[in-house]
Formats: structure tokens, C-alpha cells, sequence
């Protein structure tokens, strides 16, 4: 039996929806209100903002209203051989929304979401004796799931919380055994000690990332990524050869991803990825053509749902631009990207805009950026101070 979520129907209610009415504003079928009402799915996490602002109700309200688990229909792992497979699958998928989501609509709305899962369908399965058919793997989503929090806090100003997440995520994966995991999330954890200024941790982090990346599968992948984020590090300490050595290396094993075997719950880094890393890097470094030219690269590459990663390359070109004193297209850049940000959910964007505002500002004679400070003046607000007061755990 299926128990129903009697609340949410009278949500709807409340808010003066039919079912037909509320799927029509959804976009979705009937049928899958119907299904979210009865209990049967739950609505994916880059729907649930949506939703709750439909039925005018919090995000963390609509967790309430969706959070029905009777005891009549629990399942028992010990008793069902393949079980445990499905409950991973399940992990998977949500894991795999909750990444689609972020790359739309950015950290900021889902990030609750994503802790609330953990806390509630995660954590209590790590110690209940009916999960050991899991074993290990539930170890994997776990850290995976962490680690995904973690990025959604990072990517919602709360760094301070994105550091223990990661930190959090790294012993878990740590207890699974999981070298690449262990090399994505070194990765991670490098990537946000460059944001908080700590050049010579973001190094060494990522070189503890190239030793775990050796052990496992997806080393082709891993090992581009970490080699990006040591040429990061390098390129923050102003060391142009070795920083230039490293993003080499990051091309030559990316051309080698034929040849990677497949792994479970790792980052995606592609050409894209390495070429925003690789702008960010030679701008740092003061080498501008090469920054403008990978800059663009990413712009070409970066379509579709990835709406983030486009305005960071947006942004790296932008700032790129106005060093090189093309202002009028840095400031059609910067609106492009206050277009971006009316439905997208992240404080790195907003305080990386504030930073081109900067920039622009003195040339507020130019009509391009007159447009460009008036657009700034409704999506931008105050960023949220950087914090790190706990240590890493490498």
C-alpha cells in the first residue's frame, strides 16, 4: 500500500489549484501530480522550488509535506537479494538530479534540499543493520551526496560549511576505499582552498589527489582535473612555468580519455572545463591572449543547461577584456550574465559580477556600460564573506 500525502493535496487546495491547473504551471502531467500527491514518486529537486513558490510555501515546508515513509511500507533489505541494487540506483538518480539542477539553477535554491536528503534518506541508512547488503557502496553515495552539498554550499556563499562537507566527504570515501572518489573530491577540496586564497593548500591537496587518481578507474579524467587545479595553485603564487607545466600535462591526459574505464560518481571534466581553468590561470599570470583565447573556447563549448559554467566563462572573458580596455563588450558580456542570474541561484556569479562592476565603473561614460551598472542594480546583492577556520583532513 501507497500512503498518500494528504498534505500536499491540501496545499494545492490552499493555494486554489486543481490538479489540471497546478500540472499546467508545472509543465508536467496530471498524472505526475497525481503521483506526487498518492506518494508513488516525488517531484524531481529542480522542480521543487518551483512548486513551493506555487503553493506558497518554504522550501523546507515542502520537504515536510513530501516526507512520508510509514512503517507499513518499509522495505526490508535482508529479505530482498537485489534490493540493495535498486536502493543504489535510486541514490544515483537523485544524485544525478540534484547535479542537473545545480548546473540551471545554481546551489542556492536546492542546497537545503540536498542536506535534508542526506539527513533523512542517507545518514540513518549508514546505521541500520538492514543495509548492510550495501556495504561499501553506501559509503560511496554517501560521500558523493556530501560532496555534491558541499559545492551547492560553496556555490551559495557558505564556505565555511562547503569545507566540512568536503571534509566530511573525503572520510567517507575514505571508509569506502574509493581512490577515485578520494582523487575527486581532493579536487573539490583543492578548488576551494584556491577561493580562500590558500595557494600552497590548493597544491598540495591536488597533489594528494594525483597519488588516489593512480589507484582506481576514471584515472584519465581525475588526473586532468587535479593537474588543472595544481596549475591553479601555481598560477596564484605567480609561477608561471610550472603553472604552464601543469595545465601541459592536465591537455595531455585529457586527449588520452579513450582510454579511462568507466567510474562511478566522479565530476565531469572535459575540454570546457580545463579551458575555463586554463583562462583563469593565464589571466592570473597576466598572459591576456592566451586567457581571451581560452576564454572564448569555453564560451563555444559551454551551451545548453549549462548555465553556470557559460557565466563564468562569461565573466573570465569580461574581465579579460576590460584588462585589454575593450569595454564595450566586457560590459555586453556583464548583461548577458545579469540575464543569466534571473534564474539562476549562485554567489559566486553574483560576487564575481560585483568584481566586473568594479571594474566598469570608471568608465561609466560609455553607454554599453551605462546599460550594464542599471542591469547590476537589480540582481546583484551583498556577497557573503569567505570563512575557514577548521583544517583539511589531508
Amino acid at each position: 500500500m501507497v500512503a498518500k500525502r494528504d498534505g500536499l493535496a491540501r496545499a494545492r487546495r490552499a493555494a486554489g489549484y486543481t490538479q489540471e491547473t497546478l500540472a499546467e504551471v508545472l509543465g508536467v502531467d496530471v498524472k505526475t501530480v497525481g503521483n506526487w500527491e498518492s506518494g508513488k514518486t516525488e517531484p524531481l529537486p529542480y522542480k521543487r522550488p518551483k512548486l513551493a513558490a506555487v503553493l506558497n510555501v518554504s522550501a523546507d515546508r515542502l520537504e515536510e509535506l513530501l516526507r512520508v515513509r510509514p512503517a507499513s511500507v518499509a522495505v526490508d533489505l535482508r529479505n530482498k537479494p537485489h534490493a540493495g541494487e535498486e536502493e543504489l540506483a535510486t541514490i544515483q538518480a537523485m544524485a544525478t538530479a540534484f547535479q542537473v539542477a545545480d548546473r540551471k539553477v545554481g546551489g542556492g535554491r536546492i542546497y537545503s534540499t540536498v542536506v535534508t536528503y542526506l539527513q533523512t534518506e542517507i545518514s540513518p541508512r549508514l546505521f541500520d543493520p538492514a543495509s548492510d547488503v550495501l556495504g561499501e557502496r553506501l559509503f560511496e553515495a554517501a560521500a558523493s551526496l556530501t560532496e555534491i552539498a558541499g559545492w551547492m554550499a560553496h556555490d551559495s556563499g557558505r564556505d565555511r560549511q562547503a569545507k566540512q562537507h568536503f571534509s566530511q566527504s573525503y572520510r567517507l570515501a575514505k571508509a569506502a576505499d574509493h581512490p577515485a572518489l578520494l582523487a575527486n573530491i581532493s579536487a573539490s577540496m583543492s578548488h576551494l582552498a584556491g577561493q580562500l586564497h590558500q595557494a600552497e593548500d590548493a597544491v598540495r591537496i591536488a597533489q594528494v589527489g594525483l597519488i588516489h587518481a593512480q589507484r582506481g578507474p576514471g584515472r584519465q579524467r581525475l588526473t586532468a582535473r587535479l593537474h588543472a587545479m595544481t596549475a591553479r595553485g601555481f598560477a596564484m603564487q605567480g609561477d608561471l612555468d610550472a603553472s604552464r607545466r601543469a595545465l601541459t600535462d592536465a591537455e595531455r591526459v585529457l586527449e588520452r580519455l579513450h582510454e579511462d574505464t568507466p567510474a562511478e560518481w566522479i565530476s565531469q571534466f572535459d575540454e570546457a572545463s580545463l579551458a575555463g581553468e586554463a583562462a583563469l590561470c593565464y589571466d592570473a599570470l597576466g598572459e591576456r591572449r592566451q586567457a581571451e583565447r581560452q576564454a572564448r573556447r569555453v564560451l563555444e563549448l559551454r551551451v545548453g543547461d549549462r548555465v553556470r559554467s557559460r557565466a563564468f566563462g562569461q565573466l573570465t572573458l569580461a574581465e579579460v577584456l576590460v584588462g585589454g580596455g575593450e569595454i564595450d563588450e566586457a560590459a555586453s558580456l556583464g548583461r548577458e550574465v545579469c540575464t543569466a542570474l534571473g534564474s539562476l541561484t549562485s554567489s559566486r556569479v553574483r560576487s564575481r559580477l560585483a568584481d566586473l562592476k568594479a571594474a566598469l565603473t570608471p568608465h561609466r561614460s560609455v553607454p554599453e556600460v551605462q546599460l550594464f551598472l542599471a542591469d547590476c542594480s537589480h540582481v546583484l546583492q551583498p556577497a557573503a564573506a569567505l570563512e575557514a577556520d577548521t583544517a583539511w583532513p589531508v
